[in-house]
């Protein structure tokens, strides 16, 4: 299972997103088929996806109406982008 395979189970598994499509547009910025190409394939992020992904995260994070749980599970798929970003690209951390 790829990394973005496991992002969209976590989020979805917390409430955060319902649908593959909803992930594609409002977490990556992408068009709705975007993920479910990506899964087809095999492949993983591109940096593009990643870091339009972290984006996302962080903004859902600064937001007061998730849950305990909801914000657990923001915070864990931030790091895991975080160490994916940096050993696969060499990111060290994105604004």
């Amino acid at each position: 299972m790829t990394l973005l395979e496991t992002t969209y189970t976590q989020l979805q598994s917390a409430g955060l997103v319902h649908c593959a499509e909803a992930f594609s547009r409002n977490y990556l910025g992408k068009n709705s088929n975007w993920y479910a190409y990506q899964k087809h394939t095999g492949r993983d992020y591109s940096v593009s996806a990643a870091i339009q992904c972290l984006r996302s995260i962080r903004s859902q994070q600064r937001q007061t109406a998730i849950t305990t749980a909801q914000a657990q599970a923001l915070k864990n798929t931030e790091q895991q982008l975080l160490a994916y970003l940096n050993a696969q690209y060499c990111v060290a951390d994105v604004c």
